[in-house]
């Protein structure tokens, strides 16, 4: 993120639909040409299906069950017919139990992920929503108090007529599954759609749906992520952190029913913040081995899609919700987050670094080409974040705009976020309308009479037209505000213009705002009306879809100010639908998500009112020429990025997504039995722990890291068996392993990194830079003096073979970039004079000799203890892989014993002794190097465990001891 004023779209993004669904098809054959195992199936879990379900069945309408049809009679009792052939027997039809219709609302998410069927088959996982029933209520009239489907002008039954999920029988359930195996919307798909769409119902309880939709989503959720507190849309008496738990049921429940359909090579797709917490809870089954075929060491992957429709707040606002981090969690279990806006990643990205603390990357993934030649594959430079890169495949050579030179792809940078080495890819694609379906609406047979009514009513008058939801954040009043500001300020224009104002009932009422908006109307009116004319026209209800296009052909000026929202379809719809009229201008809040695609609308700040009536002016003493330029350039922007654009880009980047970072080599979960038994056959074994990130978590103080009593349980248990040789090799000084782990005689322990050693019942530390030039650690001071006084939080640690200088307490986007200027600078004026490396660690940079690392001193224990038969070695960062990189003593398919030669840190100690080569007595199957983290983490080991409890856990299992689960305590 090297700029605050990224594009609203990437490149490649604005190309025709055409030439991205090419650019899938040549990605999905470079993949199946690789050996990568596709479904050809996109699965979209949303919080609704697009249907809505009633039921017929009288037995769950009236609670009453429905009596046994009356059996068929017999032959024997019919008389004989005077006919030689008997007729055939006709059974009565047996009536539907449901009927399916579209439901109202998401068009244009519906839109585009039906149009993905012509490259992809389709499923559609979904709540049922309430079930509906076609029957009057017991007073004989049907509920006046639902809402009007726009489209149809049909009435959505109200609460009353809606069925508890608990009265559906189960044969019920199967016949909807039956009934939505045929459904076809005819008004949703594509004539050249040819792959099947399959909808999925999940059913929940009435309580456990609605506490989630209702409760958490729209009381704590919903708010948050358009700026308002809760204090400012509830009573008193709520509490944010109310309905969590139907939020996590509900979320649990759409994880596992998904799990239960997977296939190896899906793509999922989860949509909008009802449903955050399913990328985790979904992933977690997958590598648990809940689903299957899917994840493990032999399974197929699954790439997971987040796409968030709503805006994301910044990360002062964010910070506020209770359950943060588990929000954020779960989201990050993803492999791509896409957003609507650049702003809105950099929002979630923030609060990712400054609430969780965690890191972010820079990474590339491949872009296909349509001229690419199938096969060929380019491995993209990937900044780690931490000041290293990985070099690509011999062959290609990526040029500094990130194309490939080679192959016919490019690359496509991505921010990732890293948490325990999986990485979250981070990115923005805007959601358009079906352009080519709102073409035809405005088209239809109701719409010009109604058109020319407007005409005629208003004949002498400029028409500005506003329509929003009755919701808080759409900036109703504020509206109304600048309509009178404007009337006030521009007095030429009382009596020769109106405002018609639609406000269509919001999902929650809010009759104060219902009152503020009834009084300001009604004042505005007062001041600036009369007997013969009305300046402002409200109506609260919701429009036909004829009416709906008759207003917006109709105007001379829209006005859309909401104070915060993400899509809105409505200013798409005018500009479509002021292309066959008078292509008036358009009034638009800078704080919409789709305020960057529109830059020709006049463009404001809707707390501004005098900012607001002088774009209203503007746009109504507009010149036809500028008018027919701005309507262009908008009619341009709406018609190109569409809802199926959008559908297909969202397929594209989760296909590019297959050759990312995190997807690049699954580490398998270290087999716990496997384990067990190889333990117990060997005669002698050999420990090896990092300490932090390894046996405790990482915590802000690193004073704060100390050992749990579970760890402590563990390494009392192993060293009290004289059959095992365990060793602690940590970046921690010797005053800090001695106070903490001292009290353990037959451990043995390596501090800074191997630049000291203390073997198992001795007390002598052995120090492995005695011969070495250590004057270069005074000029390195002097550095990490300077950037700490420079960045507040930040502290130097001097050890007696390195100097760590850390920054986990700064600002972490400021102590991020200080390190890597500090990173900068050593490496570029130090590193080349002096024999000394630079590491880039969890939150800390440290200067070490280069002839001392970990490597050096696994190898020195190794060579002394060549006996051992088993191996287990645990770590967690950058410097672990030195443990790993030794201990890779055979090659893939070695199967004999391996030989060691003498390792540096044995000759250069030990100087007055000859050193050959050992024969080792360890199997290639009895070494457990293992990672700690997520098992996309790239590493040389060969295991992986997902934190420091598990790596624990292990240690306990294999000396027949249960872990108490003590917590450690910590804060990031």
């Amino acid at each position: 993120m090297d700029t605050f004023a990224e594009p609203y779209t990437r490149a490649g993004d604005d190309i025709s639909l055409d030439a991205v669904r090419d650019h899938v098809r040549v990605l999905e054959a470079r993949h199946k040409a690789n050996g990568v195992q596709l479904s050809g199936r996109i699965i979209h879990v949303c919080h609704y299906l697009p249907v809505t379900c009633t039921i017929t069945s009288t037995a769950a309408r009236d609670g009453v069950l429905s009596p046994p049809p009356t059996p068929p009679r017999t032959l024997t009792d019919v008389p004989p017919s005077p006919s030689d052939e008997l007729p055939p027997l006709t059974l009565p039809a047996q009536p539907e139990r449901w009927k399916l219709a579209p439901r109202y609302g998401h068009s244009a998410m519906t839109s585009g992920i039906r149009s993905l069927s012509v490259t992809h088959e389709q499923v559609i996982l979904g709540w049922t929503g309430d079930i509906l029933s076609p029957a009057a209520p017991p007073d004989g009239n049907p509920s006046s108090d639902g809402d009007v489907n726009p489209s149809t002008g049909e009435r959505v039954p109200s609460v009353r007529d809606r069925i508890p999920s608990s009265r559906i029988s189960q044969e019920d359930k199967d016949a909807l599954d039956v009934e939505l195996a045929h459904y076809t919307d005819k008004n949703g798909l594509e004539p050249e759609t040819s792959k099947p769409i399959t909808y999925l119902p999940l059913w929940m309880e009435d309580n456990v749906a609605h506490g989630h939709y209702d409760g958490y989503c729209k009381q704590t959720l919903w708010p948050l992520f358009h700026y308002l507190l809760w204090q400012d849309v509830a009573t008193e008496h709520a509490s944010a952190d109310a309905n969590y738990e139907y939020y996590e049921q509900a979320n649990q429940a759409f994880a596992t029913r998904l799990a239960s359909v997977l296939k190896p090579g899906d793509l999922v797709w989860v949509h909008d913040y009802h449903l955050l917490l399913v990328p985790r809870m979904l992933r977690n089954a997958m590598y648990s081995g809940a689903v299957a075929g899917v994840g493990g060491e032999n399974g197929g992957d699954v790439i997971i899609g987040l796409f968030v429709h709503t805006p994301f707040p910044s990360s002062e606002v964010f910070r506020c919700l209770p359950r943060r981090k588990e929000i954020l969690d779960g989201m990050l279990g993803a492999n791509l987050i896409c957003f609507q806006t650049y702003s809105y990643t950099r929002h979630f990205t923030s609060t990712c670094v400054r609430v969780c603390g965690y890191e972010t990357t820079s990474r590339g993934t491949t872009v296909a080409s349509t001229s690419a030649s199938r096969g060929a594959s380019v491995v993209p430079r990937v900044a780690t974040g931490t000041g290293s890169e990985i070099e690509p495949t011999r062959g290609t050579s990526l040029t500094r705009s990130g194309k490939s030179t080679k192959g016919g792809a490019g690359v496509e940078k991505y921010v990732g976020i890293d948490v325990q080495g999986h990485v979250a890819a981070v990115t923005h694609c805007p959601v358009g309308v079906d352009a080519e379906r709102v073409a035809r609406d405005t088209l239809r047979a109701g719409v010009q009479p109604k058109l020319e009514a407007l005409r005629a009513l208003y004949a002498d008058k400029k028409i500005i037209v506003g329509r929003d939801k009755l919701d808080v954040v759409k900036g109703v009043l504020q509206k109304l505000r600048a309509f009178e500001k404007f009337l006030h300020d521009y007095p030429e224009w009382q009596r020769k213009v109106v405002l018609i104002q639609v406000t269509s009932p919001a999902l929650t009422d809010s009759p104060k705002l219902e009152r503020q908006v009834s009084e300001l109307v009604a004042h505005i009116n007062g001041e600036y009306g009369s007997l013969d004319f009305i300046p402002v026209h409200h109506y609260h209800q919701t429009l036909r879809k004829d009416e709906f296009y008759a207003l917006l052909s109709a105007a001379d000026l829209g006005v859309i100010t909401p104070l915060r929202d993400g899509m809105n379809t409505t200013s798409m719809e005018f500009v479509i639908a002021q292309e066959r009229t008078k292509r008036s201008p358009l009034v638009l809040s800078e704080f919409m998500g789709i305020s960057q695609h529109m830059a020709d609308a006049l463009q404001v700040n809707p707390w501004d009112l005098g900012d607001v009536a002088a774009a209203m002016n503007r746009g109504l003493v507009m010149s036809e020429e500028e008018k027919a330029s701005r309507h262009a350039a908008l009619h341009s922007v709406v018609t190109t990025h569409t809802s199926h654009t959008w559908a297909a880009v969202l397929a594209k980047m989760l296909l590019s997504q297959i050759n990312g970072q995190n997807t690049a080599r699954q580490t398998p979960y270290i087999p716990r039995d496997k384990l067990k038994d190889l333990y117990n056959s060997a005669g002698k074994r050999l420990f090896l722990f990092d300490y932090d990130g390894t046996l405790t978590p990482i915590v802000k103080m690193p004073s704060m890291a100390l050992p749990s009593s579970d760890a402590l349980t563990a390494l009392a248990k192993l060293t009290s068996d004289p059959d095992n040789i365990v060793y602690i090799v940590s970046g921690r000084d010797q005053a800090f392993l001695e106070e903490h782990l001292g009290h353990f005689p037959r451990l043995g322990m390596s501090a800074e990194h191997g630049g000291f050693i203390r073997s198992p019942d001795s007390a002598v530390w052995m120090n492995f830079t005695a011969s070495l030039d250590m004057g270069w650690m005074e000029e390195v001071a002097e550095i990490f003096r300077y950037y700490t006084e420079r960045t507040t939080g930040s502290h130097i640690e001097m050890k007696k073979s390195s100097i760590t200088w850390h920054y986990r307490s700064t600002d972490p986007e400021w102590g991020q970039f200080q390190c890597r200027q500090c990173q900068d600078l050593l490496e570029n004026n130090v590193v080349p004079k002096r024999p000394i490396e630079v590491l880039v660690g969890k939150k800390n940079l440290e200067v070490r000799p280069i002839a001392v690392n970990k490597g050096e001193i696994v190898k020195r224990i190794l060579y002394q203890n060549p006996g051992v038969e088993f191996i287990f070695c645990a770590g967690d960062d950058k410097t672990d892989e030195d443990m790993f990189r030794a201990l890779l003593l055979f090659s893939p398919s070695s199967t004999s014993k391996a030989t060691m030669e003498p390792p540096l840190s044995v000759t250069l100690v030990d100087k007055n002794r000859e050193h050959g080569d050992v024969e080792l007595a360890v199997s290639p199957e009895a070494v457990f190097t293992t990672a700690v983290g997520h098992s996309s983490k790239r590493t040389l080991a060969s295991w992986h465990v997902t934190t420091p409890e598990e790596v624990v856990e292990h240690m306990l299992h294999l000396v027949g001891e249960t872990p108490k689960g003590e917590e450690v305590k910590g804060y990031l």
